[in-house]
């Protein structure tokens, strides 16, 4: 049995789209907006309303002491799926099962098994900002059943201890960031649903936070983490295997290892050149035994940026300087490397975002 399932698992949502509309919407700012808003959803034929799929037939297994990263960029669908499977949305079509057990049909028996940890995003409304961690931890605890000597390791964990006594509407938003992890790792859970925990938490605290979940959690105790991140380096990091989604749908998934060799069967060449004239990009562009090439810089800037991934970059090294240099270009770095996870989702998402255009 796997710790976590979904057969084309859909959650749709409808909104209205007022770009035409000529008056504000906002009551604030207009105290007749909500009958405006009822008038232009009915009525004002320039008002469109929209379905959108966030997330789209998912169908992934996540076998059980897994820590499965869920990979892709702002409004993939990584969050409505999480909410999904810890029963905060229900689907509105396909299946999900937390350990064998239905979400729908077992909402109650669900939050028995799953933890859901909130970023910093949607943490703060857990909290009540007259409060202090203490107080707010010392209720998790005594509402869900956790033990409460686990305050103090929570607090500890977190680098709070220090403020544990102090009024959270004091606190920074990475003081807050913390707070929100150190409310979810305070329960022992079979499964773990991570919504983007570390946003807004400096480097040396998410070590140790890492750590813990990987060590301590992950490892001793057996449990099973889904976690949603757009952070390539922190996903090739944690997980046993990623899935990757754009526009709601999954479009890979794997070990960091196989999704590499999937996607590439060459080395890459960072290239960073100034002066780059339209010239130099055409001479690199019909350069032999080149596969791909990426432009990492925007348009219309004299400075740039490629990855170019080719089979043979001693052989196309050579050429590539000489081209450069011959036509007045200066190169300021240059390397060649093994492609990693960070190369496979600069490829996937913009031959994504391709299609995407051509389909508009």
């Amino acid at each position: 049995m796997n710790a976590i399932e979904t057969q084309n698992l859909t959650r749709v949502f409808e909104r209205y789209n007022y770009t035409d509309t000529q008056v504000s919407m906002d009551r604030e700012d207009n105290p007749g907006g909500l009958f405006l808003s009822l008038y232009n959803r009915y009525f004002n034929k320039n008002v469109k309303k929209e379905t959108i799929y966030a997330v789209n037939e998912v169908s992934i297994k996540v076998k059980k002491g897994q820590l499965v990263c869920i990979l892709g960029p702002n409004g993939c669908g990584k969050t409505t799926l999480l909410r999904v499977l810890a029963t905060l949305l229900k689907p509105t079509q396909g299946t999900a099962y937390i350990m064998g057990h239905d979400v729908v049909k077992e909402e109650k028996v669900i939050w028995r098994y799953v933890t859901y940890v909130a970023g910093l995003l949607t943490g703060g409304a857990w909290m009540d900002f007259r409060l202090t961690p203490k107080d707010i931890l010392t209720i998790q605890a005594r509402l869900y059943g956790f033990p409460e000597e686990r305050i103090r390791d929570a607090l500890e964990l977190s680098r709070l201890i220090d403020v544990a006594n102090v009024r959270v509407s004091t606190f920074s938003t990475g003081m807050l960031a913390r707070l929100s992890v150190a409310i979810g790792l305070l329960r022992d859970s079979p499964v773990y649903l991570l919504d983007e925990p570390m946003v807004g938490i400096s480097k040396d605290v998410t070590e140790e936070l890492y750590s813990y979940v990987k060590n301590n959690i992950q490892k001793r105790a057996g449990a099973t983490f889904l976690y949603a991140t757009n952070n390539v380096l922190e996903a090739q990091r944690l997980a046993d295997e990623i899935i990757m989604m754009y526009r709601g749908k999954v479009i890979a998934q794997g070990k960091v290892d196989e999704l590499i060799t999937k996607f590439f069967k060459e080395q890459a060449i960072d290239i960073e050149i100034s002066n780059c004239s339209s010239d130099i990009l055409k001479s690199i562009d019909s350069l032999p035994k080149v596969s791909k090439i990426i432009n990492l810089t925007s348009k219309n800037e004299s400075d740039i940026t490629l990855v170019i991934y080719t089979a043979s970059p001693r052989e196309i090294l050579p050429i590539l300087i000489r081209e450069i240099l011959e036509k007045n270009g200066e190169i300021r770095y240059i390397k060649v490397r093994e492609p990693t996870l960070e190369d496979v989702f600069i490829k996937v998402m913009k031959e994504k975002s391709k299609e995407g255009e051509v389909a508009s």
